[in-house]
């Protein structure tokens, strides 16, 4: 972390761009996607379901040089569906790094247009939605209650939040702003970045996502995956591979029963979402 949080801020190729939050609360989702390309896949089919998918203007999946046979879906999604772009990356294959690279290249996209994504969420690839009204209610509390960044915080405390960026939500003029820490390399990476909000004396909702039955988490994808197919990456060096669905009752047949689902699509190479 110390390494990343020194190159961190001039590694931006200029300032993040500001886009203020109003009334209409539009969302760009990031997923970083590092080998775990069928879980990618079984999270934007559970995506699909959504009520409130006109909130989301952009999708951008940043591919940390997967090796499980990405290559394919990655084209085909982005070829069918006009609100997704992909990017490949192949050096500094970390978490931090590629969600920096989505939020650079959300910038490169939108241009200054005036419809653009004012709010950021980061969406890890082992999340399913299950509830669908889930991005309509996170949309929805940051204009209610003027939220700088929204998650499930730890113990419902908002003064320490420490919200996994694995369902992570925040202000794209917010995620912008000097004072304010960007997402870096570490067990947590938007841990510092919640800091430097409470610090700024900006408000973070507390959003249980996992436990209210919104979301689920399966955890440890990205530490399993490294295993398998990047033996020497320091994410393979995690000796705790075992998912943890963030500690719902019934996680794992919760995840069960989502996967069967949509078993016939994820088997389905021409399919996507």
């Amino acid at each position: 972390m110390r390494v990343d949080a020194a190159v961190a801020p001039s590694a931006r190729v200029r300032p993040y761009a500001s886009v203020p939050l109003d009334n209409d609360p539009r969302l760009a989702i990031i997923i970083v996607n590092f080998s775990t390309t069928r879980l990618l896949k079984l999270m934007l089919l559970t995506l699909s379901e959504q009520s409130d998918l006109s909130l989301v203007k952009r999708i951008v999946v940043i591919d940390n040089s997967s090796r499980d046979g990405a290559a394919s879906v990655l084209e085909l999604l982005e070829s069918e569906v006009d609100r997704v772009t992909v990017v490949r990356r192949r050096r500094f294959l970390s978490h931090a790094r590629g969600m920096r690279a989505g939020v650079r290249e959300l910038d490169r996209l939108d241009g200054g247009a005036p419809d653009a994504a004012n709010l950021l969420l980061f969406c890890d690839t082992d999340i399913v939605f299950r509830n669908p009204d889930t991005l309509g209610v996170v949309a929805t509390l940051f204009v209610e209650e003027g939220a700088a960044a929204l998650g499930e915080a730890r113990a419902g405390r908002t003064d320490a939040p420490d919200i996994q960026a694995s369902f992570y939500a925040v202000r794209r003029d917010v995620n912008c702003r000097s004072d304010v820490v960007p997402l870096l390399d570490g067990g947590s990476p938007a841990l510092e970045q919640q800091r430097s909000i409470v610090r700024a004396l900006l408000p973070i909702a507390h959003f249980p996502s996992n436990h209210d039955g919104w979301i689920l988490h399966r955890g440890r994808a990205g530490v399993a995956a490294a295993a398998e197919h990047r033996p020497m990456h320091r994410y393979a060096s995690v000796t705790n591979r075992t998912s943890h669905f963030m500690g719902v009752p019934g996680g794992a047949e919760i995840w069960a029963e989502r996967e069967d689902e949509f078993a016939q699509m994820l088997n389905d190479d021409r399919r996507v979402i």
